[in-house]
């Protein structure tokens, strides 16, 4: 169950991050930071049930996946 968990807030931060940059491109700065701030959200959710969390903090650096 944890493993469902983190793998749907990856998905949903993928998501966000996706978004964020959409809103920061079209200069929606108060919409980006909302993003920034459920991006931020959604690493933490996927970091909490995460056993291997130090692996998980390396793959939120780069830029993995697109929504």
């Amino acid at each position: 169950m944890m493993d469902e968990r983190r793998d749907v807030a990856l998905a949903i931060k993928s998501c966000l991050d996706s978004l964020l940059s959409d809103a920061t491109r079209c200069d929606l700065d108060d919409l980006a930071r909302f993003l920034g701030l459920a991006a931020l959200a959604a690493e933490e959710a996927a970091v909490a049930h995460d056993p291997k969390a130090v692996r998980l903090k390396a793959l939120m650096a780069g830029g993995a996946g697109h929504c």
